[in-house]
């Protein structure tokens, strides 16, 4: 397990995960966060094959009420989430490589947490915990996590997630907070512990306008790993998205083409066109490809989409298509990054810095 990257239980994420190579699903554990559809999920677990992946179910206002998540009950914490739980060992049924993740709110009944992550490690090898980190590794989600590993007889088969959203810690300086916490999960010799942030911009182009932006989680998380080299420490992102951005479509609203291009660490980005002008699409392939860093067509499943495109002008998509193209452009460049070798050994990130 080399890189986690954060997704949506949705179609164009599931076809960015599941068009990936054998060779990369086996260093990709994607996070998987459920809403709307059974039916994606369904798909993932036919097509995603023996890899490890995590799975956790969306908070999202929009999504608790409606499918999946609302004709289950999925959040209902009655008998230690027993809807939730048994929802997951029917999905190892079909795929049993899954890791499922233990997240809560703060309102949450901290009794009803802990014993939901005992009954899991009865029926799995291994689980995850997810810590909310909006602004630093403290405060009651970072207590329950704290109380959830001191209720654990074998820590070491718990994952532990640092989740910052869109943001990255105060400080990863020696002495701070994320060492002391980081040395505290050392302590409990947990399996690993995987740090999740985005920078992707949450502001576009004009349409017609092109721009770049830095890549920050790579430089923090790269420092990260210089305070602790004892720990199992796993990077983690949000795959070319921001988790703070506003997602749904709103009636009216234009939707103008949109591109994005990663080469850690940096994005490309651009606008072209009008609302639902999607043919703009060809045009923003043949740009990519022109791109000096361009991996080429052949580097993944995005890129042969790209190749094809700027070609045939056909079949060119839409905007939720092209988000499925990014994820997984992005995951491949990342993973490129995290695992490149040297006599045969994968170096770590800062090594490569």
């Amino acid at each position: 397990m080399l890189y986690i990257p954060c997704m949506k239980v949705g179609q164009n994420d599931v076809k960015a995960l599941i068009n990936l190579e054998d060779a990369r699903k086996e260093l990709v554990s994607p996070l998987l966060n459920m809403r709307g559809i059974e039916r994606h999920l369904n798909d993932f677990l036919a097509d995603w094959g023996d890899y490890a992946y995590l799975m956790d179910i969306s908070r999202s206002a929009l999504d608790i009420a409606n499918d999946v998540i609302g004709e289950r009950d999925l959040h209902n914490p009655n008998n230690h989430f027993e809807n939730k739980r048994n929802w997951f060992v029917e999905i190892k049924a079909q795929n049993s490589s899954l890791i499922p993740v233990v997240s809560w709110l703060d309102t949450d009944n901290a009794r009803d947490i802990i014993q939901q992550a005992r009954l899991l490690l009865a029926e799995f090898d291994t689980i995850a915990i997810r810590v909310a980190c909006p602004s630093e590794i403290a405060g009651p989600s970072w207590d329950r996590a704290m109380s959830i590993l001191d209720a654990i007889p074998d820590p070491e088969n718990i994952l532990v997630i640092l989740d910052f959203g869109d943001r990255s810690p105060i400080s990863t300086i020696n002495g701070g907070t994320l060492d002391h916490s980081l040395s505290a999960l050392d302590n409990y010799e947990v399996y690993g512990v995987a740090l999740v942030s985005s920078s992707f911009p949450s502001q576009k182009p004009q349409s017609g306008s092109s721009s770049t932006a830095l890549c920050h989680d790579i430089v923090w998380q790269a420092e990260a790993r210089q305070l602790n080299d004892s720990i199992n420490l796993i990077y983690g992102d949000y795959a070319g998205t921001n988790p703070g951005a506003a997602v749904e479509y709103i009636q009216g609203m234009a939707v103008i083409p949109f591109a994005s291009y990663y080469v850690p660490n940096e994005w490309w980005l651009k606008r072209l066109g009008r609302d639902k002008e999607f043919e703009n699409y060809v045009q923003l392939a043949r740009e990519i490809r022109q791109l000096p860093d361009y991996h080429g067509d052949d580097f993944c499943w995005a890129t042969r989409e790209y190749g094809r495109i700027s070609q045939t002008n056909e079949r060119y998509g839409n905007n939720g298509v092209w988000n499925g193209f990014r994820a997984n452009q992005h995951i491949c460049a990342t993973l490129q990054f995290l695992q490149y070798e040297d006599d045969g050994d994968i170096l770590s990130i800062d090594d490569m810095l």
